[in-house]
């Protein structure tokens, strides 16, 4: 008997493999699932190729040998279709494949199932065991409180011994045959009123499956997650991880002072020394930036008919250089300002002289005169003088050179 399946516009075969040859055989039965056939005549239709055989069903759903359906070997496409007045219903299709029948003059050999075979048995197994439970459950077999109502009764080592043994099953009830495990579980199915073989609970183990890919993590420093993998597959987007600021943190300790960065940086002088070379600063750059000379001043009243050059001016300037050595010993004062005064001939009180420092060219010397310099803030002229001031008193002479132009 040909047993299918359906529900809605679903088809499935019970016994999706049958043999040829048959005459007068073959029957077919319908098991209809919720309401959508009820009142639909139902058709059942083979297909291979251009054949086609439409089998009308009757209103149980069967068919019966007057039907004289007989398939050749093959693939066939099965499919039903039902109408009910203006209305068609369809289902999917599915494959039926119809074997050799082996009638041939000499003996059959037995032939083992092929696996396609193997797992259609299967199938066929499954389905026979869904339709005794369904029996079962409409019978009020199972209470279906909890989902366990599958309980194996007991064990047998043969089925002859469990056939013996229970004559008279009820409906879904399992049990254990084999003498180790796993053991074949045998359900008896009410509605064929036989005993099927589920094959054991625990399946087959399966193959080992491909090698999976890796996929390694990566953070760029603006948060962003990415990822690579090493098996050619789509990465997943991109995301930012990087959460919301936080708050500002505390404040941190004062930092130390510039006379304290300074002794940190290799100074060994004291801190007056180093205040008044800071105070001394603007001053030094007059003297020693090539942009921090003293400008000349010109009176409006010098300038002819406003052309005024460098020759004419070179041509009327007088100029004065002189040298000298400022000694420890010229100080004097008995509190800041401290000051010496140094011989000078030819200048005047009204001069603006340009002071340098001359240096000796040894980095130690020199290191030397250039502090003791930062601690002289003014110079002025005098009538063949020049007075030098300082806030402390340099522990050094201190060579310099002058120079002074006037109109």
């Amino acid at each position: 008997m040909l047993e299918c399946y359906v529900c809605g516009q679903s088809l499935k075969l019970y016994t999706p493999v049958i043999a040829a040859d048959s005459l007068h055989y073959l029957t077919g039965l319908a098991h209809f699932s919720g309401s959508d056939w009820d009142d639909h005549s139902a058709w059942l239709h083979f297909r291979q190729g251009e054949t086609l055989y439409d089998i009308a069903l009757d209103e149980d759903g069967a068919f019966d040998e007057a039907a004289e359906l007989s398939l050749t070997v093959g693939e066939w496409e099965l499919y039903m279709t039902g109408t009910d007045g203006e209305d068609r219903l369809t289902t999917v299709p599915v494959m039926l494949t119809v074997k050799a029948s082996g009638l041939v003059d000499a003996p059959l050999h037995p032939m083992p199932l092929s696996v396609a075979e193997q797992i259609d048995s299967k199938a066929t197994t499954a389905l026979a065991f869904a339709a005794a439970v369904k029996a079962a459950a409409e019978a009020g077999a199972y209470d279906g409180e909890d989902g366990k109502s599958f309980v194996i009764e007991g064990f047998y080592d043969t089925f002859a011994d469990l056939a013996a043994a229970v004559p008279n099953p009820a409906a879904g009830e399992a049990f254990g045959v084999g003498t180790t495990a796993p053991y074949d579980i045998y359900i008896w199915d009410a509605v064929n009123e036989s005993w099927r073989n589920n094959g054991t609970i625990q399946g087959a183990r399966g193959e080992t499956g491909a090698h999976g890919a890796t996929f390694t993590p990566s953070v760029d420093a603006s948060g962003n997650l990415s990822w690579t993998n090493d098996g050619g597959l789509a990465n997943p987007a991109t995301q930012n991880i990087r959460g919301p600021a936080g708050a500002d943190g505390a404040t941190g300790p004062a930092g130390p002072g510039a006379f304290d960065a300074a002794v940190g940086a290799g100074y060994s002088g004291t801190e007056a020394t180093f205040n008044a070379a800071l105070a001394a600063i603007p001053y030094h750059n007059a003297r020693h930036l090539p942009t921090g000379a003293d400008p000349i001043t010109v009176q409006t009243g010098n300038l002819a008919n406003a052309a005024v050059t460098a020759a004419k001016i070179a041509a009327g300037a007088v100029s004065i250089s002189l040298s000298g050595t400022i000694e420890t010993t010229d100080w004097t004062g008995a509190a800041a300002p401290y000051a010496a005064e140094i011989a000078a001939s030819g200048l005047l009180a009204t001069d603006k002289p340009v002071v340098d420092a001359v240096m000796s060219g040894t980095y130690a010397t020199d290191e030397s005169l250039d502090e003791a310099w930062g601690l002289i803030y003014r110079a002025v002229a005098g009538a063949d003088t020049i007075t030098f001031y300082a806030r402390e008193v340099p522990a050094v002479d201190l060579p310099f050179s002058l120079f002074a132009v006037r109109k």
